[in-house]
């Protein structure tokens, strides 16, 4: 059953509290298991944070668990299987909200602990799956109403705050690493980005924790959808394209590309850089190269995609890049990247060598020289581009699958769910099918 959103503000919750028709808040008498998942985010949003928390959202539906997702009052309306989407109030009437800390996140973030404290005082839910900063709120809020709770750790939120220019002080990483270790001992588990558990270890030794491992998704490519991509972008027939996708962020390493790029195309002319997920404000700045940046009548650089659209630009690609710098966490990019079976080019990065190795990559340095030498490997010698890019697809096959991705969330949720009767109705549940294309 797709269920609709539901906007939670302070006046409504008195009477959304009460048994419905359909038991959407009080506990039914059968022993269904009820998850509230809480997301400091906008949802739906074809972004990192809220495709993950879409995948957990519908892997606990497939689970026939009663899920009530929480997120912030902005993003799209997504129909997902035994999930109620509810939203906090928006006050300041906020349309969009942009990626990394903001004045608007903020604010938001005010509306949905107020959200998050009645859903969660009467609810009665067997687990709370808060994501990044609502983790700081479950520990406070749980703990005293005897509720349990994940923390769902996208990222290290003292590392991110002191990286983010509003707040540049290393002096404040001592006391926010403090609060952050407090959630982690509060939480009844900890999931964590690939990359980040040796992290999580040495600020909390007896949490409980794994890594994520996100499922890839991919759909078929017609040959005319993909013969009118490459009109559109303008790309003859002689030419190969390097793919980047994603944010334009500093830490995703788009200068350092650029950079790279410069130098490879001296040898290698054929090749044309694509990168797709530029917001207006950047499309604007970055397609006004410098005069002495010849190069740049190669680059096109791309407006933000539906995440549909995606296996299109992937299906385009010769070369798949990963030029991140600084960043512990794995992209969710990188599951869909593996599973194209192209050869990847990527920086050597504690989150992203989880999954990439020389085998299953071009792997290089976080310096234009060693990534233009890695692109001119891949692009030189193809066999070699096409055995790395068989070794990923094999390795993806092999671990990131729906179905594994479902049993995953069935073998955590075991751990930490108290009540008997709901962990065998957990452990019991068939995983209902699902077509791939309803995540995209």
């Amino acid at each position: 059953m797709n269920t609709p959103s539901h906007e939670i503000a302070p006046r409504q919750l008195r009477s959304a509290a009460r048994p419905d028709i359909d038991g959407s808040i009080e506990r039914r008498k059968a022993p269904r298991p009820r998850v509230l998942i809480v997301t400091p985010q906008p949802f739906y949003e074809d972004r990192g944070t809220p495709i993950a928390v879409r995948y957990v959202a519908s892997a606990l539906g497939a689970l026939n668990v009663d899920v009530h997702l929480l997120a912030f009052p902005v993003g799209q309306e997504v129909g997902m299987k035994n999930v109620t989407v509810h939203r906090c109030a928006n006050a300041l009437h906020i349309k969009q909200v942009p990626i990394g800390f903001s004045m608007r996140k903020l604010a938001l973030d005010a509306g949905l602990w107020r959200s998050f404290s009645r859903l969660v005082a009467h609810g009665r839910f067997d687990m709370v799956h808060a994501v990044e900063e609502a983790a700081y709120m479950a520990s406070a809020l749980c703990p005293r109403l005897g509720q349990r709770f994940i923390y769902d750790m996208a990222s290290a939120i003292p590392m991110e705050l002191i990286r983010n220019s509003a707040v540049k002080s290393a002096l404040l990483r001592t006391p926010l690493e403090a609060i952050q270790r407090r959630v982690m001992h509060a939480a009844s588990h900890i999931i964590c980005s690939a990359g980040l558990a040796g992290y999580v270890r040495t600020q909390a030794r007896s949490a409980h924790v794994h890594e994520w491992q996100y499922p890839a998704l991919s759909s078929a490519v017609s040959a005319r959808d993909l013969g009118s991509l490459r009109s559109t972008l303008q790309l003859r027939p002689e030419q190969r394209v390097l793919l980047y996708t994603g944010s334009f962020a500093g830490y995703q390493g788009l200068d350092l590309l650029l950079a790279a790029f410069e130098r490879v195309s001296r040898e290698h002319p054929e090749l044309v850089l694509v990168c797709v997920g530029a917001t207006d404000a950047e499309q604007a700045r970055w397609s006004t190269p410098a005069p002495e940046q010849t190069y740049f009548q190669n680059v096109r650089i791309v407006p933000r995609q539906p995440r549909a659209q995606m296996p299109l630009y992937t299906e385009l690609a010769d070369v798949l890049l990963l030029p991140r710098v600084g960043f512990q966490n794995v992209p969710l990019k990188l599951y869909d990247y593996m599973a194209a079976g192209k050869p990847i080019v990527a920086t050597r990065q504690p989150g992203a060598n989880r999954l990439l190795n020389e085998q299953r990559a071009f792997m290089c340095d976080p310096s234009a020289e060693s990534m233009a030498d890695a692109i001119s490997r891949a692009c030189s010698h193809p066999a070699e581009a096409a055995r790395i890019g068989s070794q990923a697809l094999h390795y993806a096959e092999q671990h990131f699958g729906w179905h594994n991705f479902v049993e995953f969330i069935r073998t955590i949720y075991l751990e930490v769910i108290a009540h008997g009767q709901v962990r065998d109705q957990l452990r019991g549940a068939q995983i209902s099918t699902l077509n791939p294309g309803q995540l995209m």
